[in-house]
């Protein structure tokens, strides 16, 4: 190219290259000099594209220890500037430009590129080499920039900037991106971008309602990850990200209703996944079988999808804390089969999906505690079914409603220390811990349990040392406690309800209330008459030396059994009581003895039966010949001697049947109570 070609603009730039020196073309007035106007600019700010091509390109050797370099400012760039396939042996910055079309720089390479604050119809530099920084900040694109396959040396900067579409597939940069308040109004895509440093997109401005509005899938990072304050119409996804440093989303509010709002599937985040601090996310957030090291964070976060899954987490690996305190989420919360090492604090969140599963917590591990009090609120399900927890459990002062459904299931699930439901926890629905196994205790004291017509409380085959069930008022509902296994139950009889016991066995009772009392406790069993429960009982008043009242007890069995068995055998149960109270009662045997040995003595006394041979036999004795009546084992000579008639006959008949049945009702009595010891 000639000089005497160039314009009086062109040459100002030939002339200041050799020395790598900035031309300016400005006014120094604002509205003059915006970039946005730049198509009015006139002759004396417009340098044509292959003027810059030419300089680029050219073998131009440094001049002292001045380095040649292209240094534009306001200028108007005319035709395209097309490097594509290129080498550029000089840096070039073009500062506050506006450019005609959009550059090519497809497969070139080249020192170092600014385009800071310059107005472009878009830029395509996929699979460019860059030995040094790409800089885009303040840029306004209105079409699509296209990175993809760039490598750079430096960091990308696109803070400020404002674009279309954003394509940085493949991309590798070697100190960092940087795109702090980035404003596009299409996709930005991330994806497969190998960065050594920090990305940075906070405060940025991203709106693709209709797709993805950021894509960060397959991300390697081996520092920080920060798109905090972010603003995002559209999804993000993260798809197999992998991020060194922590990975931040606190503040940033993404928009998709209905839809998948934030994907982070099989993410691994080694220095923490961060989304708190009023993250709010319109839309599904999926974190399912990701790997979150450190922490990961969702407190204070706002995630709303009604009739769906507000947060997916299934298979979720956390190998430290899970923070989601004061979370509120509107939707499904789903945890199944997660595990996270450390703790879980649930303190004061608020979920929300009525009629269906808000906590979907299956099968999850926790290493640490489970904390969800200081306003805990769950309206819908709350599912911990085999889940292991390594410390406590605590509900306290939480609210849990799913009238006419399980409120909280805990079925199957491992307790390290203790469960604690208390101190106002109050539930709505039935409280499930059917074979749950709890190390320590099972707290419901001063708990509000509510779940009329069904299970206020169902815990069949539960495992406790200690179960303190003294709620605040007697539930509205049954407590099912067949099956279980409890050290120490403590309770009051002012809040006793309807209780199944089958098969309950404990150690201990608090209070210590006398058997009559406890008879009532047994009486209320939805399932009427079943003896394990008053054997239970009374080898526990047996085991504290209370003999009476186990004795008590198993009277009382025996009176409701007979209530089930056939009439004859009835009357024989009934026998049994009345005469020797099941072999309970010894003394009410000998009381009968007495009093049909007295009578006998008295009405023989009085009318002497005659000899049955006469000058035979010993001389009559009534004490002794009632005694031989009553007694059909021992003969005293009497009853063989002498042979009552008339009404003395039908006394001596009754006398013999009354000892036999005597005789055989204390034996029965004997051998039942022989057979316990």
């Amino acid at each position: 190219m000639r000089v005497e070609d160039l314009s009086d603009a062109e040459r100002r730039v030939w002339e200041a290259f050799p020395l790598g020196e900035e031309v300016d073309f400005s006014t120094g007035k604002p509205e003059e000099d915006d970039p946005a106007a730049g198509a009015a600019w006139d002759e004396g700010r417009t340098v044509r594209a292959r003027v810059i091509a030419a300089l680029l390109m050219s073998e131009e050797p440094p001049r002292s220890h001045r380095i040649p370099a292209l240094r534009i400012k306001g200028a108007r760039i005319t035709e395209r500037v097309n490097l594509a396939y290129s080498t550029l042996r000089h840096a070039a910055r073009f500062l506050s430009c506006f450019f005609e079309e959009d550059p090519s720089l497809y497969w070139a390479r080249c020192p170092q590129l600014s385009f800071r604050g310059s107005h472009l119809p878009g830029l395509s530099a996929s699979n460019a080499q860059i030995d040094g920084h790409l800089r885009l900040e303040g840029c306004v694109f209105t079409g699509p920039v296209e990175l993809r396959g760039t490598q750079l040396a430096g960091s990308l900067a696109l803070s400020h900037a404002r674009s279309m579409d954003i394509d940085c597939d493949r991309l590798q940069a070697g100190r960092g991106i940087a795109a702090i308040r980035l404003s596009a109004a299409g996709r930005v895509s991330f994806t497969n971008v190998k960065v050594s440093g920090t990305v940075i997109l906070d405060h940025a401005r991203l709106a693709a309602s209709d797709q993805s509005a950021l894509e960060l899938d397959g991300l390697l990072a081996d520092g920080n990850v920060f798109c905090r304050w972010m603003t995002a119409t559209g999804m993000v996804s993260l798809r197999n990200a992998r991020v060194a440093g922590p990975f931040g989303f606190t503040g940033t509010t993404i928009d998709h209703p209905g839809q998948m709002a934030f994907l982070g599937s099989r993410i691994t985040a080694e220095g923490g996944l961060y989304l708190g601090a009023g993250f709010t996310a319109t839309g599904t957030v999926r974190l399912a079988n990701s790997r979150i090291d450190r922490e990961l964070s969702l407190s204070g976060a706002h995630l709303t999808c009604p009739g769906g899954d507000a947060l997916q987490a299934a298979e979720l690996q956390v190998e430290g804390s899970f923070d989601a305190d004061e979370l509120s989420a509107e939707g499904r919360v789903d945890l199944s089969q997660a595990r996270v090492s450390g703790s879980l604090n649930l303190t004061g969140t608020s979920l929300s999906a009525p009629g269906g599963v808000v906590l979907d917590a299956d099968g999850v591990s926790v290493g640490g505690g489970l904390s969800c009090t200081k306003g805990f609120r769950a309206e819908g399900a709350v599912r911990l079914a085999d889940a292991r927890i390594g410390t406590f459990a605590d509900f306290s002062g939480a609210r849990l409603s799913n009238p006419g459904g399980q409120a909280l299931d805990l079925a199957g699930a491992s307790v390290g220390a203790g469960l604690e439901c208390g101190r106002g926890f109050v539930v709505e629905g039935e409280l499930t811990l059917i074979g749950t196994r709890i190390d320590r205790y099972l707290n419901l004291h001063d708990a509000t349990l509510s779940a009329p017509g069904g299970h206020a409380l169902a815990a069949r085959q539960l495992q406790t040392r200690e179960l303190d069930l003294r709620p605040q008022r007697t539930p509205e509902g049954e407590v099912d406690l067949r099956h279980a296994q409890i050290g120490v139950i403590r309770d009051d009889p002012a809040t006793w309800s309807p209780r199944r016991q089958d098969g309950l066995g404990y150690e201990a009772l608090e209070p210590r209330l006398p058997a009559a009392r406890r008879l009532a406790w047994l009486r209320d069993d939805p399932d009427g008459y079943v003896p394990q429960p008053y054997e239970q009982l009374a080898a526990t008043y047996r085991r504290l030396g209370q003999d009476v009242d186990a004795r008590t007890v198993l009277l009382v069995k025996q009176r409701r059994q007979r209530a089930a068995l056939p009439w004859h055998a009835r009357v024989w149960g009934w026998l049994q009581d009345v005469t020797v109270g099941y072999g309970y009662r010894p003394v009410r045997a000998a009381l009968w003895f007495l009093a049909l040995l007295v009578t006998g003595a008295v009405v023989f006394a009085v009318h002497n039966p005659p000899r049955a041979e006469p000058g035979k036999g010993p001389v009559f004795n009534a004490l002794f010949y009632a005694l031989d009546l009553l007694l059909p084992v021992i003969d005293f000579g009497q009853e063989k001697a002498y042979q009552p008639v008339g009404a003395g006959q039908w006394v001596a008949y009754g006398l013999v049947i009354a000892g036999w049945v005597l005789v055989t009702t204390i034996a029965t009595g004997i051998t039942r109570t022989l057979s316990r010891h």
